[in-house]
Formats: C-alpha cells, structure tokens, sequence
C-alpha cells in the first residue's frame, strides 16, 4: 500500500503543477461537474448517459424517453459539485453543515421533506445483510463522526477515504447517502490538491462488496486498497487530459479542447457542439482519449 500512496503523491504533484494554469483548471473542473454526476448517479440507478448527463447540465436539454426525476439528479449534483469547488477555493470546515447543505442540494425537488434533515426511520440497502444503525442513534453517531473528522482531517487521502466509509456506514439520510458521502470525500481530496475519486459504474461491484465487507466483518483494508486504486487511476486520467509529455511531437503543437476554445473565442461546449454535428473534426486525441485541435 505504501508504494501506491507515494505513486499517488507523485500524480498529486503532477496534477498541482497542471492546474497552475488557470484554463486547465477550469477545463477540468467543468469536465468533472458531468462525469461525477454521471458516474455517481450510475451507482445508484440513474440511467442517463454520460451524453444526456451533459447535455441537460450544461445545455438543459432533456428527453422524454427518460424520466425526469433522473435529470433532476443530473442537474443536483453538479450543483452540489459546484458548492464544493466554491468552497475549496476559500478556508472551508468539513462539519454538519456542509454535510447536510450537500445532501439537500442532492434531493431537492425530489424529497424537500427530507434534504437536508436526518432520517427518523429505519432503512435497508437493498440487497444487503447490513444492519443500518436505528435512526434515533444517527445525531449522535453524526457528532462523533464530525468529531472525528474535525481531529484527524490531514493533507493525506486515507482520512477522505474513511470518512466516506464512515458516513455511509452511519446512512443518516432516508436517500442520497451515497451520493452525499462521494462529495464530502472529493471536497477533501480536492482540498488538498488530489483529483476526485471517480467510481466508475463497472466498479459498482466491487465497490459496494467492499463497503459491505467493512460494515458487516469490519474490515476495512480490503475498502482502502480499492478506493486508492481508483484514486491512482482518477489522477491518472486527470494528468492525461493534459499531459504533453505523452504527446508525440505532432501532437504537442495541437491544442486541447480548453485552448482551442479560447483561441476560437467560444466556451468549450460550442466547440464539443461543434464536433457533435460535424462541423469541426479533431485533427487527434491523447492516449487517454481526449481531442486535440489544430488552429487550421
């Protein structure tokens, strides 16, 4: 484990020194909006793709084959995700405010009831031989949890991990638990300079095995091991969006989709438009995948 955290520290470094720039990091933050909320709804049953996720987030555009309450989560996290880059901008405290502020941006307009308030009712996951704490536990499991949190918050990733861990463990809301616990641990990576943990729907399995595991057995390594792996690969994905070095020389006098953007004079979805109905095509891609343009 030790090798993959400094691994992880060196990506840290990379991906600080990236977002020095301030177009790379509006260009990432504004890619992350989408691909969290679409990856994060996915695990809980949204079936928006990550093309519609997009599409109503940041065109507001939706269809009716779909149903609404889907957009609606769509449209929420990436509000909620907002919030927390506002906030990782200035000094923030990862406490019962922030936590309950999240989960009600996450259920409005789905459950006003209960966004933003503790659940008063026993709950099951689905699926799962968990047994939730009873509701009339949760303030004050909360308490310690913020009390813990506030004692052993560091500039490193494992404290942003069980803090996930932790909160969905407690499940103090009737929905969104997962949804709320994701933020809160990617609102503490991003605080000190790690890219967010992105649980793709094909780690689904294996993520929650791995929660179960910890909440049924107690043990917790197998759930560590996992989720700094996906933070190694997030990291990696992130430097790549950006990363000249694994250009080839004809690629490195192209530009990414942010610069090419600001050279046309446009914001980067006219240029994603631009590319969806033909207009422009990408003179290449980075071996991540992502476009590269040529001012021709």
């Amino acid at each position: 484990m030790q090798k993959l955290l400094s691994e992880i520290e060196t990506n840290r470094e990379k991906l600080c020194k990236i977002l020095e720039d301030t177009n790379n990091k509006a260009e990432f933050y504004k890619w992350l909006k989408t691909e969290l909320a679409y990856t994060s709804n996915a695990i809980e049953g949204n079936t928006l793709t990550r093309k519609e996720t997009r599409l109503v987030i940041e065109e507001n555009l939706t269809s009716s084959s779909k149903p609404l309450k889907n957009y609606i989560e769509a449209v929420n996290h990436a509000k909620a995700f907002c919030k927390i880059l506002e906030l990782t901008e200035n000094k923030f405290n990862c406490d019962e405010k922030l936590i309950l502020e999240i989960h009600k941006i996450i259920l409005t307009g789905l459950d006003d009831t209960n966004a933003g308030f503790y659940r008063t009712c026993r709950v099951r996951i689905a699926g799962s031989n968990t047994i939730l704490p009873n509701p009339l536990k949760v303030p004050a499991l909360m308490d310690d949890f913020c009390k813990w949190l506030s004692e052993n918050i560091k500039n490193e990733p494992i404290t942003a991990i069980t803090a996930h861990l932790k909160l969905v463990s407690i499940h103090p809301f009737t929905d969104g638990n997962g949804r709320t616990a994701r933020l809160l641990m990617n609102a503490l990576l991003l605080k000190y300079g790690y890219a967010p943990i992105i649980v793709r729907p094909t780690d689904r399995k294996k993520y929650l095995s791995a929660i179960e595991n910890y909440q049924i057995k107690n043990n917790e390594e197998a759930y560590t091991k996992l989720m700094l792996r996906i933070l190694n690969r997030s990291m990696k994905i992130a430097i790549n969006m950006f990363e000249i070095e694994n250009m080839n020389k004809e690629q490195s006098e192209l530009l990414t989709i942010s610069k090419y953007a600001e050279y046309k004079g446009v914001p980067t979805s006219t240029i994603r438009y631009w590319v969806e109905i033909g207009k422009i095509k990408p003179t290449s891609y980075t071996n991540a995948g992502y476009m590269l343009f040529s001012k021709d």
